[in-house]
């Protein structure tokens, strides 16, 4: 599984609050009116929004970040004339029709306002029976479809890293939202995208320097019925001049019962002049039981610029699981490039699982280059298991390890190729196994520039089959190389 923190939470929507109220509230004289003003007493969404000083100076509000204005306190933040204060409308109003937009019974939910603040920054849900979930800003979920049908809003982006340099605050890049849930019959919401962070201090304090960008949201679960699961949001991108750099994680794809699984989010790509760049992780596929399950996310590039910085793509995220279709794909390792320290790519993710059906492909393990540093392609991610009746997934090819000085300059850099993925294994009945990775090519420079030893990548082992099947094959092992400058690719 891919390395993913849940920072945002939504309670479930109760139907049973609206059923009891709609049904024995009938009875009553004024029922209709009762029924539009009761207030949503859903919790509210948690949105990560960390505070880090790079000085003694006071932390700054977060509704600084937030809507079309700011409130006391954020005119040096964000500009001289100040702003009005935040609107408090929320797109789940206490007062609610019953009929059309934002309906408690059949209507869509209201879209977020974009001076809303806090909690009414959450996508509205949608009408009890009928209609789709509202979207959300500045990080926080989607809101709910009605019970029958209608799909989930999407999330928020979250929102980029906010830096007062003179006085060295800094607001932390959010999380992107969740996508809201679906209907019996209807999609899930995609998860939002997470914020950006481009450091551009240079402290005192180290850690003050380093930028880290938000995750993006999960997607919203599909419908009972039928409905896919929401695409997970991209992980954010991070830069810093003086520190390091770590791009976010993408969101997971939403599940889903008898319909596809949703894709995972990409990760963020991570670019350091003056630290590690640690590109962010790809979000797993949505896991289906009657459908095929979703696509992992790309892991993220990762690049280093100067002296000594460690460049490491993001792994590529798992592909999902099912019980009756195919297990999801898994994502691509990010690439990796450094000019004067190491570079390693990411790791291809794991193929989905299935009971019935094929297994996933594991995901292509990422390239990495370096000028003066070692250089290595990251793993092969392993092909999905089967466990009845199916062919097991094929093993994800290995990424190239490249020194590369471009004919500028000698380098005592080795390079390493990344070893291919496992095949997945066929099913119990005629099953087939899924074929092994290739191993991952090793290149270093022409002599008398080259000096490093180059080490090729060992390819993947077939998976086994079932009874009355074959095994998968192996996958052929790397190569080492010389080149020069006219044959780079890099």
């Amino acid at each position: 599984m891919a390395r993913h923190r849940s920072t945002q939470t939504t309670a479930p929507g109760s139907a049973l609050r609206y059923l009891t109220a709609g049904v024995f509230g009938t009875a009553m004289v004024g029922a209709g009116v009762a029924l539009a003003v009761t207030p949503d007493a859903e919790s509210p969404s948690t949105v990560r929004m960390d505070v880090r000083l790079a000085s003694t100076d006071s932390t700054l509000p977060p509704e600084c970040l937030a809507g079309a204005g700011a409130g006391d306190g954020c005119a040096t933040f964000v500009g001289s004339g100040g702003a009005a204060p935040l609107a408090l409308i929320s797109a789940n109003p206490a007062l609610r029709p019953m009929i059309g937009p934002g309906g408690w019974l059949i209507g869509d939910g209201l879209d977020a306002a974009e001076d809303c603040e806090g909690n009414a920054c959450r996508g509205g849900n949608g009408g009890l029976l009928w209609g789709n979930g509202g979207d959300g800003l500045y990080g926080y979920d989607g809101g709910n479809a009605g019970l029958f049908f209608g799909d989930g809003g999407d999330g928020g982006d979250g929102l980029d890293a906010q830096y007062r340099p003179a006085a060295g605050d800094k607001l932390a890049a959010t999380d992107g939202g969740n996508g809201g849930r679906g209907s019996l019959f209807g999609n899930g919401g995609n998860g939002g995208r997470g914020g950006d962070d481009d450091n551009t201090l240079d402290s005192d304090v180290a850690e003050n320097n380093d930028a880290e960008a938000g995750w993006g949201g999960d997607g919203g679960r599909g419908g009972l019925f039928g409905g896919t699961g929401g695409t997970g949001g991209a992980g954010g991108n991070a830069t810093s001049d003086n520190g390091n750099a770590i791009g976010g994680d993408g969101g997971y794809g939403g599940d889903s019962s008898n319909s596809r699984g949703g894709d995972g989010g990409a990760g963020g790509e991570a670019i350091s002049l003056g630290g590690n760049a640690d590109g962010g992780w790809g979000g797993d596929g949505g896991n289906s039981a009657g459908g095929d399950g979703g696509t992992g996310g790309d892991g993220g590039q990762a690049t280093g610029l100067l002296e000594g910085t460690e460049a490491i793509g993001g792994r590529g995220g798992d592909g999902g699981s099912t019980i009756l279709g195919d297990g999801g794909d898994s994502g691509r390792g990010g690439d990796a490039n450094s000019l004067d320290g190491d570079a390693a790519g990411g790791q291809g993710g794991d193929g989905g699982t299935a009971s019935t059906g094929n297994g996933g492909a594991g995901g292509q393990g990422g390239n990495g280059e370096s000028v003066e540093g070692d250089a290595y392609g990251g793993d092969g991610g392993a092909g999905g298991n089967v466990g009845t009746l199916g062919t097991g997934g094929q093993g994800g090819d290995a990424g190239d390890g490249r020194v590369n000085t471009g004919g500028l300059s000698d380098s005592g850099g080795d390079a390493v190729g990344g070893t291919g993925g496992n095949g997945g294994r066929g099913g119990i009945v005629l099953g087939n196994g899924g074929d092994g990775g290739d191993g991952g090519d090793a290149t270093l420079p022409n002599l008398p520039g080259g000096k490093g030893d180059a080490t090729a990548g060992l390819g993947g082992i077939g998976g086994s089959g079932g009874i009355g099947g074959q095994a998968g094959e192996d996958g052929e092992d790397g190569t080492t190389n010389r080149s020069d400058a006219s044959e780079s690719d890099g």
